[in-house]
């Protein structure tokens, strides 16, 4: 009897180790697993402490601030909430409205049709140190997401400048793998790749370009390379659900972007 007790409560113990990992792995506060990603995920409860805590920072006095205190203010990722609305294209596009943070230069002095919801964007961060969001190994530093008026995610923007040719093409295998590919034509979307779930689109593009090497006093550049091959990489997650609000409303979407079903 003290045998099966036993067994049964390090069977408890086990369920209960197992369940509170999994809620602290699906629930982190400071990174977006984009592979758990679903249409549940609370964009302004992920936000909601970045955005107090960039506030706090530009709200502080720098002059009364120390080296080390101005250092890790330099050294801390900073966000910003806007609101999005609807407006009037005017003819500026193939579709008779646009949706646009109604602080932008172009639309702050301009009446929206309606107010849409919120956007939250990176507006710096440390590309080695910072991390937002996770897909199969690859980290992005710059994540970008917007939600609806009630609350309800719309889209996902995350941001990479790799030197590992690698991270790519990790994306690219799981995407591939886990979703099922979109058709793009090539003269609606030049070297965009595209995926679908049952509630999300996904588009992955890369620009590569080449970075000259700075050199330390001393060093011979004969002993390096000159530049380093750099890939620009754009995760673009949008949730079926927005994609068809926005047809409704006659938004402009890019042309890559299906009729959501």
């Amino acid at each position: 009897m003290k045998l099966f007790s036993s067994i049964h409560k390090s069977i408890l113990f086990s369920l209960l180790l197992s369940t509170l990992l999994h809620s602290c792995q699906s629930q982190d506060p400071d990174v977006v697993l984009l592979d758990k990603l679903d249409k549940t995920f609370d964009v302004s409860k992920f936000y909601a402490p970045k955005i107090k805590k960039t506030e706090s920072i530009l709200a502080s006095d720098v002059k009364n601030m120390d080296k080390k205190a101005i250092k890790e203010v330099f050294e801390t990722a900073m966000f910003k909430k806007d609101t999005m609305a609807i407006f009037d294209s005017e003819g500026s596009l193939p579709t008779p409205f646009y949706l646009e943070s109604n602080s932008s230069w172009g639309t702050r002095k301009l009446k929206p049709k309606k107010y849409y919801g919120y956007r939250y964007t990176t507006v710096s961060y440390n590309e080695e140190k910072d991390t937002l969001a996770m897909l199969n190994g690859v980290a992005f530093p710059s994540l970008a997401m917007g939600e609806n008026s009630d609350g309800k995610f719309a889209y996902l923007y995350a941001g990479k400048t790799s030197k590992n040719m690698a991270d790519f093409q990790n994306i690219q295998n799981f995407l591939q793998k886990k979703y099922t590919a979109l058709n793009i034509a090539e003269e609606t979307g030049s070297g965009v790749k595209g995926w679908e779930s049952p509630d999300f689109y996904y588009f992955l593009t890369k620009k590569d370009r080449t970075e000259e090497e700075i050199f330390s006093f001393g060093e011979s550049e004969d002993d390096k390379p000159t530049t380093t091959a750099i890939s620009e990489i754009l995760l673009e997650i949008f949730s079926k659900e927005y994609i068809q609000d926005m047809r409704k409303e006659q938004v402009y979407l890019k042309d890559y972007i299906p009729v959501a079903k």
